[in-house]
């Protein structure tokens, strides 16, 4: 059976906003180590003069499994690191390390295994030479000189040596960095970069139907799975196809419902030593654009957690936000509120501490930060967390004033960008201080009152697919993606603000105890799971429909909402089925 696992770009739903991404990269020859304990490709993705992005892949060639890696190197400028994601940096000097974190501690032999940093420098940012494994040197990587503009290779990287007669099955990428070839380019997206294993890279195509990009294995292997990491502009219609000579192709795989993210095909009985997907019918204006093409002949191993039925939106998402989809999908009537002094009050009121505090980032863009408050009280009280965003206009005026987003959707260097990466730079601290987070980004899609649903539907999930996709890029796995509307009483359905399965865990609603909202919810989520986000009237278990959790809006409002809050949250809690902050499980343990 085919099964395809989507991962949406909340980032950049639009595929203009890639588009305008890509471009902005700054792109270094790749640094490529030499045989030994592994294999390293450094590269430069964004440089501002005075300080740069960095993004490494490191592939183990060691010829055994590792269980815990420290990458080494000496940087030969004046190179400062600052932030660092999917890793623990070290520097002393020019000397500096990345040693894995808990769930990219394991690589296979043949794996490969990314991180990313910030990097502040004076004259120039030069880039490293020599690299340790583990203590093992990689060899040189000195990257080859430039010879005035850059003329993409239809090759990509060198490749390494295959046998062309494998007795064994191999395990690992078997596209990294192999040869590939393609319809066409759209520059300065160049073949190469969809199998460099670098997730800010990517190919792109020409503005046209069809398109094709193929990969040479070196060898006829058995085809497990063939991963297609899409840019915003992804295939509707494809197939994957097979070939062992590169000219007689056989289908493997068809699809004419693609709708972007991270595909993971799985044909059944494929071998082939050529790959290729072929696409037919471009799922948005622009033309198609991977940012990675894997092919895989073992099952490529999925980040440690549970199996509740529900793959998570982001394919890479840490043990800890698995824990908690797959937490929220087996319980019901999980207690929330928001703010932590009404929290508080709560527990005043009822004897019980609400099971989840939502807070919000709405200040975070003028200068406030909490994060490191939060980090503390989910650490000290064991709760979820949640945020939403009460997202200032990067133009001007609030959450609520007109603001004309879209032109900046294609600008990277726009406060929209600035303010995204901000908030995901936070979110990412809490994910390496362990702590999972519920985010619900341009909530209340649907009610036409919040600048971000001003431009419409399109515009919306445009932005929202940009959001995911910063993440993705800054390596924020600790992310339960929350999509938020009205169910009932807007002009607009719930359903036809939805980003799609590939960029959402949770499809909620701001409830008004309408007897259809459970329902209409349920009926845009599917398979995933539902919640109340935002509410005035705690869920009581013997009346209210099984919602999984629910969250009460802050108390500053409880008097003017029309409902009695303090005594319908001592209802609640007087109910043993509503599950307060007590009966969580140990997330430490996640």
């Amino acid at each position: 059976m085919n099964q395809r696992t989507r991962t949406r770009a909340c980032l950049a739903g639009a595929a203009a906003a890639v588009t305008a991404l890509a471009t902005a990269l700054v792109t270094t020859p790749p640094a490529q180590a030499a045989a030994g304990a592994c294999s390293v490709t450094w590269q430069v993705t964004n440089d501002w003069g005075g300080g740069a992005t960095t993004n490494v892949s490191i592939t183990n060639t060691s010829g055994a499994a590792v269980n815990g890696w420290t990458l080494g190197w000496t940087f030969p400028g004046s190179q400062v690191i600052g932030d660092m994601w999917n890793a623990t940096k070290t520097q002393s000097g020019a000397n500096a390390t990345a040693t894995n974190v808990s769930y990219n501690a394991a690589v296979p032999a043949g794996g490969t295994v990314s991180f990313g940093f910030n990097v502040t420098y004076t004259g120039s940012n030069p880039t490293p030479t020599a690299f340790t494994f583990n203590g093992a040197a990689c060899g040189d990587t000195t990257p080859p000189s430039p010879t005035g503009s850059p003329t993409p290779s239809p090759t990509g990287s060198p490749s390494p040596t295959v046998d062309p007669d494998p007795t064994t099955t191999p395990t690992g990428n078997l596209a990294l960095n192999r040869p590939v070839t393609v319809s066409s380019t759209e520059s300065p997206n160049a073949a190469g970069q969809a199998v460099d294993g670098n997730g800010g890279t990517r190919w792109s195509s020409l503005y046209a139907d069809p398109q094709w990009i193929q990969v040479d294995l070196g060898a006829t292997y058995p085809i497990d799975t063939v991963r297609l990491r899409w840019e915003a502009a992804y295939g509707r219609a494809y197939q994957i196809q097979t070939s062992t000579d590169g000219t007689t192709w056989t289908p493997v795989f068809s699809t004419t419902t693609g709708d972007g993210g991270t595909d993971d095909v799985t044909p059944a009985g494929a071998s082939g030593r050529y790959v290729r997907m072929s696409g037919t019918a471009r799922g948005t204006a622009w033309g198609y654009s991977l940012y990675e093409f894997e092919v895989y002949a073992v099952k490529p191993p999925t980040p440690p957690g549970p199996d509740c039925g529900q793959a998570p939106a982001d394919p890479q998402a840490n043990s800890k936000a698995r824990n908690l989809i797959c937490y929220l999908r087996t319980h019901t009537y999980v207690s929330g509120q928001t703010d932590l002094p009404d929290a508080d009050r709560v527990q005043q009121l009822t004897g019980r501490y609400p099971a989840m505090v939502a807070f919000d980032f709405m200040e975070y863009t003028r200068g406030s930060i909490q994060t490191q408050q939060v980090i503390d009280w989910a650490k000290s009280r064991n709760g979820i967390v949640a945020f939403q965003w009460h997202w200032y206009c990067p133009r001007g005026g609030n959450y609520s004033a007109p603001c004309d987003f879209q032109p900046d959707l294609n600008n990277p260097s726009s406060k929209l960008y600035q303010d995204i990466d901000l908030v995901v730079r936070e979110l990412k601290k809490m994910g390496d201080a362990g702590v999972p987070v519920l985010f619900r980004p341009l909530h209340e899609a649907n009610n036409n009152y919040m600048w971000w649903a001003k431009k419409g539907q399109d515009a919306y999930k445009q932005l929202w697919r940009l959001i995911y996709q910063r993440a993705q890029l800054a390596g924020a796995h600790n992310i339960v993606w929350v999509f938020n509307g009205m169910a009932s009483g807007q002009g607009t359905s719930l359903a036809s603000w939805y980003p799609g399965d590939g960029y959402v865990d949770l499809v909620t609603s701001d409830y008004f105890q309408s007897a259809s909202d459970f329902a209409t919810t349920k009926a845009v989520s599917g398979a995933k799971t539902t919640g109340v986000a935002e509410t005035f009237s705690p869920l009581n278990p013997n009346s209210d429909p099984a919602w999984p959790y629910f969250v009460v809006w802050a108390s500053r409002d409880w008097n003017g909402s029309g409902k009695d809050v303090a005594g319908l949250w001592r209802t609640a809690m007087a109910n043993p089925r509503t599950i307060s902050i007590d009966q969580l499980p140990d997330m430490s343990a996640w």
